[in-house]
């Protein structure tokens, strides 16, 4: 992954553009695929999860509306009281 995971994400060095050693634009585009690599390390699973939960629920309820009415109401009213409580303890 990344060389420096000890480096923080607001990196407290002088800009690039105040020193005049390389181009800014160079260097501003390195440091922000390394800003947005560093972001997509830390955002990536809880996107991943979410999606995932969202899936889940939606394809529990796809399938349980090809058992009968009964079954999909069940399982809609499941789904959202699980949506509920999940939303209340966050």
């Amino acid at each position: 992954m990344g060389k420096d995971k000890t480096l923080p994400l607001l990196d407290p060095r002088e800009p690039p553009e105040l020193t005049g050693t390389k181009s800014a634009s160079k260097v501003w585009a390195k440091e922000f695929g390394e800003e947005s690599k560093r972001l997509w390390e830390l955002a990536g699973p809880a996107i991943f999860t979410a999606i995932s939960q969202y899936s889940l629920g939606a394809l529990t309820q796809t399938f349980s509306g090809r058992l009968g009415e009964l079954e999909l109401a069940a399982v809609s009213v499941e789904n959202s009281v699980i949506q509920w409580r999940i939303q209340k303890t966050n």
